[in-house]
């Protein structure tokens, strides 16, 4: 009559319901919080999953493809280099002045993407000029500007015109 008599666990239920809380779990293990101190714990850790997915969007790693643990291994190494290097331009970018004048930090890669090395063999390595903000870019980050690729730099072949000769009047 309304009374528990006997109790039975039902051990399917209870391991799902373990299996599903298991992420708070280790999120929380050895932590002395409150229930709202562990929900703000595990919203920050969800946040930092979601911006590390972003991140690995942005390098085009959201798959990877390997044949063996070596490789997999070698393409996370390179992946975590990647992110290292990317949290870096992020921050330079967020702390100068390039916030104000780039939208965000994949815009300012982009300027500086058509920057060349151009190699030949039996010629010397040619660097194409930085110029407008790749300068401003240059100097947030640190870096000297190469030999020759200044904004002032003029061409070294002047006074040749190119296509085809005029006639001369005779």
């Amino acid at each position: 009559k309304r009374h528990v008599v006997s109790f039975e666990k039902n051990e399917k239920k209870y391991n799902d319901s373990l299996r599903l809380l298991g992420f708070v779990a280790i999120v929380t293990l050895g932590l002395d919080l409150t229930a709202p101190q562990a929900l703000a714990h595990y919203k920050l850790r969800d946040e930092q999953e979601k911006y590390f997915q972003q991140m690995k969007t942005e390098m085009c790693s959201d798959r990877q493809r390997n044949w063996s643990e070596d490789g997999k291994t070698g393409r996370l190494f390179v992946l975590f280099v990647g992110l290292v290097i990317g949290s870096y331009i992020r921050h330079i970018w967020k702390t100068t002045d390039l916030h104000s004048m780039f939208a965000s930090s994949l815009d300012m890669l982009d300027e500086m993407r058509n920057i060349r090395c151009i190699e030949r063999q039996g010629h010397a390595t040619k660097i194409t000029p930085f110029v407008g903000k790749q300068v401003e870019i240059a100097k947030a980050f640190g870096l000297d500007i190469p030999v020759g690729c200044e904004p002032g730099y003029k061409s070294k072949k002047v006074g040749r015109k190119r296509g085809r000769p005029k006639k001369s009047v005779s």
